[in-house]
């Protein structure tokens, strides 16, 4: 015995010293990469070290003494794309490269390995958070907070209400709040793509560029200003209170689906002040681009999903609590659930279908994730036996309800093709930045032939490394696709390195939390209207003005300096909820939990999340429009991770 305790002592001073040493090591690492720390101040560099240096330390011991060599492991395999987004994103903004050369690779390497220790402790707590919270839920008083008479009637401490009383107060609140958001940018948030899409509907010149879809929703109420008021401004009015409705009324869905899911009350009411007062929301819901509802739809469908593959709830609300203990109508309660279980999967059918018409390159991501979800419910089919096939049939119904959708609106309003420029950015960034970092050392003929797509008289002065669309829009590509792909290749081959840093720069935004460019791309400033949102009034016709007047211009003045001059980025916590990249990771945590838990049913929900995510990277630009769908889904499914382990766990418990 006291061999072995000895032992043990041994060991824990072993961790110490270990945990000690790569502290010092990551705060180190974290004060050379980070850009601040050379302009600062030595006392504030110190006083960063020197706190940085013990929270490092106790968050790598704490990592060290865990015990469990698999919770070790899944966190590890979860800090090495942490480590390898901050290091790659610290570089990219300090030298404007990721690896200036060959001889700086192994201290990229020893960097990344280092920082992943640091990285795998964060994730650590994330992976065994619950079984600290576990005393809460194994308490015996918390679980009788809520118990109920055979007749339903309520005789516990929580007051039961009605879904559609949670739904209509939610959506209320949420719309209450938005109100003087609008007021102040009233008609609407007139930005974005609404100037050339009204141009289409205008000139009856239309085009796939954008989805038809809401092209014709944004045309309907335009029309309907200059028709029945002679005001369009007054038409862009009844846009924004319509979407604030819609938007609203989703939100408040999501919120009552968790209360039927018995999610804290807590939980819902930061996700219901997360809706209603995050500027990105009450804004967006005014805007007038395409990315808003088709979040809204991304979200409707993911949780259409999560309620397949998570059991069927009961005790919602007092009329399925009384369905579930009056035997006498269990019949009756059949074909009900009979009928519930059709209207799900039309309502599925009708989120896909729209979903698909509402953006373009949503159909490939769909494509990509149909196969993984039809498997994994195949996976479940002795739980869930027929759902596969229900799903599989639903899905088909939906592509074909889409295409046929589709081909109807193009054939109604004559509209052209767009173009596949779009599916071009990166590569185009790429060949234009090795013009511009390797224009000297390229071959004549190699230079020759990229000058038939990428012209010097302009590429130099119009190349941003953050946006495509200078790039993009001017690039010679349909003489000679061919031709552009195999000098794209050739290009490639020669310059690794600077189409690696191309990608990275176009894309930083989405995976780099500290990452700024995404809210300057095109300029900053409350008059020019542009900054981390576009709230600027996009010019119209003669005779088509969108006019603005706000109601409340201090509200307004207020908004525009946090999402036009950025302010929001000097509060060093609060900025980083403002990142899209957040979101992003806050989606790999989940995942993280899921499988380490393994409770791979709940990846399902998010599948089509994660490869649209991957069609992101190849946008051209990083924008938080895109990534709306994100900001309004991941918050909500993670709000649901801890009951449906919980459901998860009571299944292991009752199988065994």
């Amino acid at each position: 015995m006291s061999e072995d305790r000895t032992k043990q002592s041994e060991n824990k001073k072993i961790k110490v010293v270990i945990s000690f040493i790569v502290a010092v090591i990551d705060i180190n690492l974290v004060v050379s990469l980070e850009v601040w720390t050379k302009s600062a101040s030595r006392i504030a560099v110190m006083l960063f070290g020197g706190i940085g240096a013990v929270f490092f330390y106790l968050l790598i011991d704490n990592l060290l003494k865990k015990s469990e060599k698999r919770l070790k492991i899944h966190s590890l395999v979860w800090g090495i794309p942490m480590a390898i987004a901050y290091v790659l994103g610290c570089r990219m903004r300090r030298d404007g490269t990721a690896l200036a050369g060959l001889k700086h690779l192994p201290g990229l390497i020893v960097q990344i390995g280092c920082l992943t220790v640091l990285a795998a402790a964060v994730v650590s707590l994330a992976l065994c958070g619950r079984e600290c919270m576990g005393v809460l839920r194994r308490n015996v008083f918390l679980q009788n907070l809520r118990f109920y008479k055979q007749d339903g009637e309520q005789c516990g401490l929580r007051k039961q209400y009605r879904f559609g009383h949670v739904w209509f107060f939610s959506s209320l609140v949420i719309f209450i709040c938005w109100i003087p958001v609008f007021l102040a940018y009233y008609p609407s948030v007139f930005a974005y793509d609404a100037e050339g899409q009204l141009y289409q509907v205008i000139a009856h010149d239309y085009s796939t560029h954008h989805p038809l879809l809401h092209t014709l929703f944004l045309g309907a109420f335009f029309k309907l200003g200059g028709n029945l008021s002679g005001s369009y401004s007054a038409g862009m009015a009844v846009h924004s209170v319509i979407q604030m409705t819609l938007m609203s009324a989703v939100f408040g869905y999501v919120i009552a689906y968790l209360y039927r899911k018995d999610v804290s009350v807590y939980v819902r009411s930061i996700l219901l002040l997360f809706y209603a007062l995050f500027p990105t929301n009450s804004i967006l819901a005014l805007s007038t681009t395409k990315d808003v509802l088709f979040s809204a739809l991304v979200l409707l469908y993911t949780f259409a999903l999560h309620g397949m593959v998570t059991k069927p709830e009961h005790g919602g609300d007092n009329e399925s609590a009384e369905r579930d203990n009056n035997s006498a109508k269990t019949n009756n309660d059949g074909d009900k659930a009979n009928d519930e279980g059709k209207k799900n999967w039309l309502l599925y059918i009708l989120w896909t279908v729209l979903m698909l018409l509402f953006r373009n390159n949503a159909m490939y991501a769909l494509i990509l994730a149909v196969p993984c979800v039809w498997f994994g419910l195949y996976r479940m089919r002795s739980i869930k036996p027929g759902m596969w096939k229900k799903y599989l049939i639903c899905t088909v119904a939906a592509f074909v309800l889409f295409a046929l959708g589709s081909i109807s609106l193009k054939e109604i309003t004559g509209a052209r093709n767009g173009s596949p420029r779009e599916m071009l950015s990166v590569p185009l960034q790429q060949m234009a930045r090795t013009r511009v970092k390797a224009e000297e050392t390229l071959p004549p003929a190699m230079r020759q032939e990229v000058e038939h797509y990428l012209p010097s008289e302009w590429v130099f002065a119009a190349y941003n490394p953050y946006l495509a669309d200078p790039v993009k829009n001017r690039a010679v590509i349909h003489d000679n696709p061919a031709g552009l792909i195999k000098t794209w290749i050739e290009l490639g081959v020669e310059h690794p390195q600077i189409y690696i840093d191309a990608f990275l720069d176009n894309s930083i935004g989405y995976w780099f939390i500290e990452d700024r460019t995404h809210a300057q791309i095109y300029g900053i400033g409350t008059e020019s209207g542009f900054g981390y949102l576009s709230t600027d009034n996009r010019t119209m016709p003669a005779g088509c003005e969108i006019i603005e007047r706000s109601y409340l211009p201090g509200l307004r003045a207020y908004m525009e300096r946090i999402v036009s001059e950025n302010s929001y980025q000097k509060l060093p916590v609060v900025r980083i909820i403002f990142a899209p990249a957040f979101y992003w990771w806050m989606l790999c945590m989940y995942m993280a939990v899921m499988i380490y838990r393994r409770a791979y049913k709940m990846l399902l929900p998010i599948a089509f999340l994660v490869i649209y995510y991957l069609t992101l990277l190849l946008s051209p630009a990083v924008l938080i429009r895109y990534m709306y769908p994100f900001v309004v889904t991941v918050p909500a499914i993670c709000c649901c991770l801890r009951r449906d382990l919980d459901e998860f766990d009571g299944k292991i418990y009752n199988k065994n």
